[in-house]
Formats: structure tokens, C-alpha cells, sequence
């Protein structure tokens, strides 16, 4: 059996991670962590594998990611970790997260970086993961399922990435609300992992909480949250400039 433990908020790195698996071809339970610990989760059975799916935020593991993992305990199951970012760089991320991962008591034999289209900037990897991405995520399924069958470690200090990891950094912009569309369903509230959002009035949002994964905007079925603004129109042109490069994925195993 495989156990997927997935951080996705906007979507994509869930995405990703189940094409992957669905390449795998293997019964599979997933677990969700986006929005709250589901308990502590001890994997017994020797056989099960554990896929490790996250998504990369300013070149680091979502704090609140990491926090969840502390949750999950395995004893000596092999494991493979993927990361999925926007575009620009995953920096620390791949190491941070096989480093967690290790730590809980997992083999890790595999990594992979991918790419989808950005939360906060959508004009950049638009469309991502395309057709290209899904057979190089096909291929990485094809050599875990080789390592599965055999035998060794994956050498975590062969990922790219640096001990210690880069400094972990905020982004200094928040989804706006279009009060005249909000009808105060409570959707966004409810499907904040911060909680930052406040229930009884969702046109407010606890800005030292927030966390920008844009979630809110993603669920809002009357589209009542946007981003917006002088600071991001201008934060968006620089980022789309310096990050419209097409960049692939990359695995380790």
C-alpha cells in the first residue's frame, strides 16, 4: 500500500503527486494535510511506502507543512519526497523535506522536483504540469518502482540544497475581498489552513496568519477574493520577467 501525505492548498501539488502515483499503479490512502493534523499516523507494515508530496514557498517548506509532518512516524518504510514549486527555484525545499522526512523514521529512496503554475502569479508555468511534465513524471514513477523492488538509500546529501536551510520568508501581500460578491458563505473560512480567515465576518483576514497560499481565492464560488493592487501588479511584473524561462524537473534516486 501506499500512503500519500500531501500539503496542497491551491491544488497543484496534489496534482502533481497523483499522477505520479496513478503511475505507480498502487493501491493507495492519502492523507490530507492541508487543513489540520489528522492524528498521529504510525505506519506498521514493512511493505507500505510513504510518497511525500509539498509544495516550495520562497524556497522552503511550508512552516506549517513541517509542523504537520511531526504528526506522521514511520519505522523503516521507504519513502520518496517530492517538492513542487512555481517556477523560480526550490532552493532548500528537496533537502528540508527529505531531511523531516528521515528524521520520522523513513528510508528515503527517491526525490523529485516539479513544476506547476504559480499561486500568486498565474502567468507564470501557466498550464503546468502539461503533457511534458506527465511523462517525465511517468519515467520517475518507472525508476521508483525499480528502487521499491531493490534495495539502497537515497544519499540526501546528493539533492541540491544547503544545511542550514535559506532564511524562511513571508510575502507581503494579501487576497483582497470584492465585499459587493462576498455573501459570507464562509467557504474561504473554513478552508484556510491558518484559520486566518474570520468566520463570522470573511471579509476580514489576520494578516500575521496568513500565509498566501491563496487557497481562499481558489475556493470562492463567487470569486469574492482576488489579489490585486499597485504592490502586486508591480511585484508581478518583475516576477513574471525574471521567471518566464521554461524550467524542468529534476529527480534523485
Amino acid at each position: 500500500m501506499i500512503h500519500a501525505f500531501i500539503f496542497s492548498p491551491s491544488g497543484t501539488t496534489a496534482k502533481v503527486a497523483k499522477i505520479f502515483i496513478n503511475y505507480l499503479g498502487a493501491e493507495t490512502k492519502t492523507h490530507d494535510l492541508t487543513l489540520e493534523e489528522s492524528g498521529n499516523i504510525n505506519l506498521s507494515a514493512e511493505s507500505d511506502v510513504a510518497v511525500f508530496a509539498m509544495p516550495v514557498y520562497a524556497g522552503r517548506i511550508p512552516a506549517l507543512a513541517a509542523k504537520r509532518l511531526q504528526t506522521v512516524t514511520g519505522n523503516g518504510q521507504k519513502a520518496v519526497v517530492i517538492v513542487v514549486y512555481g517556477n523560480r527555484d526550490y532552493d532548500d525545499a528537496l533537502v528540508e523535506l527529505g531531511d523531516i522526512v528521515a528524521a520520522r523514521g523513513f528510508k528515503v529512496i527517491a526525490a523529485g522536483t516539479f513544476i506547476a503554475q504559480h499561486c500568486i502569479f498565474p502567468k507564470v508555468a501557466t498550464g503546468r504540469p502539461d503533457a511534458d511534465d506527465e511523462k517525465i513524471l511517468s519515467a520517475f514513477a518507472d525508476s521508483v518502482s525499480q528502487k521499491i523492488a531493490g534495495e539502497g538509500l537515497l544519499d540526501l546529501n546528493a539533492i541540491k540544497g544547503n544545511r542550514p536551510y535559506k532564511k524562511a520568508a513571508g510575502v507581503p501581500l494579501h487576497p483582497n475581498v470584492d465585499k459587493q460578491k462576498c455573501n459570507s458563505c464562509g467557504k474561504c473560512a473554513t478552508q484556510c489552513p491558518t484559520r486566518a480567515i474570520d468566520l463570522k465576518n470573511p471579509t476580514l483576514t489576520d494578516g500575521k496568519k496568513c500565509m498566501m497560499c491563496c487557497r481562499c481565492i481558489n475556493v470562492c464560488p463567487n470569486e469574492a477574493r482576488y489579489l490585486g493592487g499597485m504592490l502586486y501588479k508591480i511585484a508581478g511584473w518583475k516576477f513574471v520577467k525574471d521567471n518566464s524561462r521554461r524550467l524542468e524537473p529534476e529527480w534523485f534516486v
